[in-house]
């Protein structure tokens, strides 16, 4: 009889603290203030879930969440002041047997969507403006802010309930921002921040509003550039080989400077007659200065002798006056080059004073 009370005893201990360590636990979180998401950690069985804020009816749940067909969750909606109100939820097993009821406070169990619509703007020189949209409009949001430049450390910032960040003296580089959000402390602060935002881009490296890592910009920028420049060198041979026209453009013919020399004299004989002036086109200026202004008309020149003061000689120079006399007559007629008498012309002078006054 002891030994039964005692097995009986004993058997319902295990019972119960196994029952107590088997009780599934239920987390519940408030999502973008629009409805409430509550899970459990136990997934080997399909439970049915009840809720209820205070002062407000025990709701069925209208959407369960489900992963390989076992119900893991449940989504009902949210009215914006029941956070501050206690929540109470039941699971119940299959046969309707209550299986755990816990009561959770969800003031600071609050996760807001990650900002969208993110977008940079330099506004000047000297300032580089962000700018965001939150899906809740309530002043109780505050953001915060976080930007880098080339892939270093991120640096954080908090604008409060602002929407924009300036960020003032950028310099030349590529600079990456991202934006998150959450309940700011005077509203009942949250213990969540949302996800960050899908990034945006602002620099040199990388256009604006775009997610995709610079990594794999850089290397599929390589790729392409490589493949068009050998596809039109390829293109260029071609043309090259094929086409002598293209060749003469690309590699133009050095000029042979005896040939265009052998031509010019060519042209000189052939079409000028050898005239050089009239060749190089001169002005007609300059080439009456080449002729001369006077004429000259051609005059005979005899050899005279001297001859010894004799009888003989002066009979014959006074026999023959006449030619003297032509002579020396056609010389001072026609010749305009010089006035100082020559050499001859003394000696003739000479001559014709020893005739006149004999001795």
């Amino acid at each position: 009889m002891i030994l039964l009370l005692v097995g009986l005893f004993l058997g319902s201990i295990p019972s119960f603290a196994f029952s107590a360590s088997s009780q599934p636990k239920i987390n519940c979180l408030i999502i973008n203030l629009d409805y409430v998401n509550c899970t459990w950690t136990e997934r080997e069985h399909n439970y049915s879930f009840k809720s209820k804020f205070t002062h407000k009816q025990t709701l069925d749940c209208p959407n369960y969440l489900r992963i390989d067909g076992v119900i893991v969750g449940c989504v009902f909606p949210y009215e914006k002041p029941q956070r501050f109100n206690t929540l109470k939820t039941w699971l119940c097993s299959d046969n309707g047997s209550l299986v755990t009821e816990q009561e959770h406070d969800l003031k600071a169990y609050v996760k807001l969507y990650p900002p969208d619509n993110l977008s940079v703007v330099e506004k000047t020189d000297t300032e580089l403006w962000l700018y965001w949209n939150i899906s809740k409009n309530d002043s109780c949001i505050e953001s915060e802010v976080r930007h880098r430049t080339d892939n270093n450390a991120w640096k954080d910032t908090i604008p409060g309930h602002r929407t924009s960040f300036s960020l003032p003296f950028p310099s030349k580089k590529r600079y990456e921002f991202q934006v998150r959000a959450r309940i700011e402390s005077s509203c009942g602060q949250s213990k969540f921040w949302s996800d960050w935002s899908q990034p945006v881009f602002w620099g040199n490296l990388k256009p604006n509003n775009t997610s995709k890592s610079p990594d794999n910009m850089s290397v599929m920028s390589l790729v392409l550039y490589t493949a068009g420049g050998t596809v039109i060198l390829g293109i260029l041979a071609c043309l090259l080989v094929h086409s002598e026209r293209l060749r003469i453009i690309l590699i133009p013919v050095v000029p042979n400077a005896g040939r265009n020399v052998s031509n010019y004299l060519a042209a000189l004989f052939d079409n000028y007659d050898g005239n050089v002036e009239k060749w190089l086109s001169m002005p007609k200026d300059l080439e009456n200065g080449f002729k001369p202004n006077f004429t000259e008309r051609a005059c005979p020149v005899r050899e005279y002798r001297i001859v010894s003061q004799s009888s003989t000689d002066s009979e014959s120079i006074l026999s023959n006056p006449t030619d003297l006399s032509s002579d020396y007559q056609c010389m001072h007629s026609y010749s305009s080059a010089s006035t100082i008498p020559g050499s001859s012309e003394t000696i003739q002078t000479q001559d014709l004073s020893q005739v006149d006054n004999p001795v």
